[in-house]
């Protein structure tokens, strides 16, 4: 199992906005491309205004083919414009489990 790592900086006070708009619009779109969402998380303390999202895939290959067919859906890119002026920055981390990890 890959799992990708997807943290995003919002803007101060537009994480509520983002949210909304995400369950609203972008979940569904982007679970039906890229499939296994493993947890989708917001900072309670320490850096906030960041959402934090985990994806597990079966391999890299699998992960880039349901990145390019999520990168391709007209609906998904109309979601990106209507939040794309919220975000910061983005950074992301393809993570690998350990031996002993649960999740393999």
């Amino acid at each position: 199992m890959l799992v990708e790592q997807r943290i995003y900086e919002l803007k101060v006070g537009a994480a509520h906005e983002f949210l909304r708009a995400y369950e609203a619009e972008g979940l569904a779109v982007q679970t039906g491309a890229l499939g296994r969402l493993l947890g989708y998380f917001v900072s309670e303390v320490g850096e906030l205004n960041r959402v934090v999202q985990l994806w597990g895939f079966d391999s890299f290959e699998d992960r880039l083919q349901r990145r390019a067919t999520l990168s391709a859906d007209p609906a998904w890119r109309a979601f990106l414009s209507k939040v794309g002026h919220l975000v910061i920055d983005q950074r992301n981390e393809l993570l690998i489990p350990a031996p002993f990890s649960p999740l393999k």
